[in-house]
């Protein structure tokens, strides 16, 4: 395969390679960082961009999380070494105290960090961000890959270690990680996917070794009874549709009367988009102090505006997130002005 094909397809002709290489190589302690909530692309990032550092340079590397590590994630390898910000803050704090380098993952800003956001703004250290979202908070980090179009913050991290250190800098470890956060964001390739990368950076993952039926069964075999019987529950009697738009509301006592977690409400909006003729979903989950909205569009919305627009919120195009501080109802009236309710 010709390197050119890669490197044209992701735009690595425009990263700061060199000082990337640079500022990682030169480092004593790295901390490693994604948002709150973490996903699939999340935790992969994470760990996959540690397996890597582990194997290329001389630093203390610390992978952290918000919330810690989702359970339905924990199969990953090394899921065990990610510091909760939830479980164990003063860990955390000392490990962004003593960095001379953060990388942050997945995210376009510090702020999507949570809990650990105002001690990484605090910290000193040096700050490169690997991210796929668009309109990256500029003046917060010195590097930057960012790439909008790219399918998963994952494939940015294979590509920009391939080109910082070659393929020798992975492992089967690192490329597990790496495999099953492309996955999860692109929905194991049935999401919109129009660049040779991704494929690309998929089949050069699997000459690692890894298995990629198991790393599939992992990821999408992960359900409990209750978990089950509650996404059947939502669809049943919390669902709405008007036109090509779908609206599913959850309220804190829903949830709670299922004994649901945050993380296990993960992929309930992409059941609702399996609708034939819906061609924009909207979940809208009560949350003890705000209101959280996931937005997913086919192609004739645009939802990372949508969210913006409405909520502040942001993402992509096809796929966008947003929190809203309105009350639950309210916030439920404002999505469905919008929409012509």
């Amino acid at each position: 395969m010709h390197i050119a094909t890669c490197k044209e397809a992701v735009f690595a002709s425009q990263w700061p390679i060199a000082a990337l290489r640079d500022a990682l190589t030169g480092a004593g302690h790295v901390v490693v960082v994604a948002h709150m909530n973490a996903d699939g692309d999340a935790v992969g990032s994470v760990l996959g961009l540690k397996a890597v550092l582990r194997r290329t340079v001389q630093a203390t590397v610390t992978p952290l999380l918000p919330d810690g590590c989702p359970d339905e994630l924990a199969w990953l390898p090394g899921s065990d070494t990610i510091a909760s910000g939830a479980a164990d803050p003063d860990l955390c704090r000392s490990a962004i105290e003593q960095a001379d380098l953060v990388v942050a993952l997945d995210v376009s800003s510090l702020d999507r960090t949570g809990r650990l956001a105002d001690d990484l703004k605090r910290s000193t250290a040096r700050k490169l961000l690997i991210d796929h979202h668009i309109d990256p908070a500029l003046d917060m980090f010195q590097l930057m890959v960012s790439e909008s179009e790219a399918s998963s913050t994952c494939e940015l991290v294979y590509w920009t270690m391939r080109e910082a250190f070659g393929r020798e800098a992975f492992d089967r470890e690192a490329a597990t990680c790496l495999y099953a956060g492309i996955c999860t964001d692109t929905g194991t390739l049935s999401y919109s996917n129009d660049r040779a990368s991704v494929y690309l950076a998929m089949a050069e993952l699997l000459d690692y070794g890894i298995d990629p039926m198991a790393i599939n069964r992992s990821i999408k075999n992960v359900f409990t009874l209750p978990r089950l019987r509650f996404f059947g529950f939502a669809m049943a009697n919390r669902l709405e549709v008007h036109g090509d738009v779908a609206l599913m509301r959850l309220s804190r006592a829903d949830i709670e009367s299922y004994g649901m977690k945050s993380s296990e409400l993960t992929g309930l909006i992409n059941e609702v988009m399996l609708l034939r003729d819906v061609d924009c979903g909207i979940l809208v989950r009560e949350e003890v102090d705000s209101v959280r909205l996931s937005l997913r569009s086919k192609s004739r919305y645009d939802v990372n505006q949508i969210a913006s627009r409405l909520f502040g919120g942001g993402g992509h195009a096809r796929a966008a997130g947003a929190t809203s501080h309105l009350p639950f109802e309210a916030t439920i009236d404002t999505v469905k002005q919008h929409f012509g309710f």
